[in-house]
């Protein structure tokens, strides 16, 4: 990694851009808990797709072992865990719910194709 971060300094990366859009998205995440009161974003979140593509990313992130040792992303995920963020992305519980919804909505289960 730090052979990595040398180059990139090198031909003069910005890391300020990298770091504020990890606080930007930090930022909505937290501004989604205080709205719903739990950080499972959905697997499909049309209110912000930025979000949604982030919050899959860190799932991703997360178990990429190589980038658990690395300590930015051990802050980062410490960060996340903190917020009680969800890294299984428990889209079980949410499809049922939505079931359930639609069971309530229609009188039955079988949800058109």
């Amino acid at each position: 990694w730090k052979e990595r971060f040398a180059q990139l300094e090198a031909i003069g990366f910005d890391w300020e851009v990298t770091v504020n859009s990890w606080q930007e998205r930090l930022n909505e995440l937290l501004e989604y808990k205080q709205a719903n009161g739990h950080c499972q974003v959905p697997v499909v979140y049309e209110k912000n797709k930025t979000l949604e593509k982030w919050v899959n990313l860190m799932r991703r992130y997360y178990k990429d072992r190589k980038r658990k040792q690395h300590p930015v992303w051990k802050e980062r995920f410490a960060q996340l865990e903190a917020l009680g963020f969800d890294w299984e992305g428990n889209t079980w519980q949410q499809r049922f719910e939505e079931l359930c919804e639609y069971k309530e909505a229609n009188g039955h289960c079988r949800v058109p194709k």
